[in-house]
């Protein structure tokens, strides 16, 4: 029986993939084993996965198909595993080579749907490596409501119960580059026990050739449909009231700070206009009370200021907006 299933995307990342897979292959965990999808790489990233796969078959099954994205990958290695519980690395990362037993023993021993570790958060510089603050409030969590609140969304420092999968939608969302924040959030519902556990065993390594970096003017659009799946979600399967305050928080925060962000760091200044209209517009239709909201009370100020630099112009329009709603 396989305790622990680790899904890897690959895509074009042959210069740090034997850095990774070792970190996997090594990992104290003997009941293991590492799904590598290759999302239609064009290096030599394939051929290295299946030079692992050779060396350790008990443990290592590589796959490939056709460029679809990493949402698209990480579905696939999800049907193709067999563990009791999943996680993920994407292919330029490594991680501890205790993360997966002390996660598992954990997750075990408590009965947990979800385990959570802390990470580095690090950016190779002219050929040094710079660690900087981790993004997100990594804690142990009080209950499911105040798991909107800051998490760190990203899927690669947490262990899933297989059945949280099992459900309808909870998946990445393919074509879209806000997978990971879909997914998170519609998992929350099926997460009755979770646990964090404080050590840094994942190393997360910030590109600017990475996925989000690299289509960036063309896709940072995709927030609106992405949250409205989210929505769409909730109210579906009867989750909304429930959990309507903590959405609420968690969708105009992202609105308001990391997508803004992203938004300012756009060179088309036509394109910022539309995706800053775009924002406002959609905060006015679907939380056209969100001042009253008791997460927010008080810190949207701040937030906003916590916005990259590149956003500084914007920053006036945007609290007139605030004041005149």
């Amino acid at each position: 029986m396989i305790n622990v299933s680790v899904i890897v995307p690959v895509y074009n990342t042959g210069r740090y993939l034997k850095r990774c897979l070792d970190s996997l292959v090594n990992q104290t965990l003997k009941e293991l084993e590492v799904i590598l999808i290759d999302d239609g790489s064009t290096d030599d990233s394939f051929m290295l996965m299946k030079e692992y796969e050779t060396a350790y078959p008990d443990m290592v099954k590589a796959f490939t198909k056709e460029n679809g994205g990493q949402a698209s990958a990480r579905n696939l290695g999800i049907l193709k595993s067999s563990g009791r519980y999943i996680g993920f690395v994407d292919s330029d990362d490594y991680v501890d080579v205790k993360m997966y037993e002390t996660m598992y023993k954990a997750a075990k021993k408590g009965r947990y749907d979800m385990v959570e570790c802390h990470y580095h958060y690090l950016c190779e510089e002219r050929k040094r490596t710079k660690e900087y603050r981790p993004r997100g409030d990594i804690r142990q969590f009080k209950n499911r409501k105040d798991m909107f609140i800051n998490p760190q969304v990203s899927p690669c420092n947490k262990l899933y119960r297989r059945e949280v999968f099992m459900h309808a939608g909870v998946d990445f969302p393919e074509g879209f580059v806000y997978e990971d924040t879909a997914f998170y959030i519609k998992a929350i519902p099926f997460i009755r026990r979770e646990h964090y556990v404080n050590e840094r065993f994942y190393y997360y390594f910030l590109r600017s050739g990475s996925t989000m970096n690299a289509i960036q003017s063309r896709k940072v659009g995709n927030i609106f449909p992405v949250l409205s799946g989210i929505l769409d979600f909730y109210k579906k399967n009867h989750f909304y009231e429930t959990y309507r305050e903590e959405l609420e928080y968690f969708c105009v925060k992202i609105l308001l700070c990391s997508s803004l962000s992203r938004i300012g760091r756009i060179k088309d200044y036509r394109r910022v206009r539309q995706l800053c209209d775009m924002t406002f517009s959609y905060i006015s239709d679907n939380f056209p009370g969100y001042k009253k909201n008791r997460y927010l009370h008080g810190k949207i100020g701040i937030y906003i200021k916590l916005v990259n630099q590149s956003n500084s112009r914007y920053i006036g329009k945007i609290l007139g907006h605030m004041r005149r709603g």
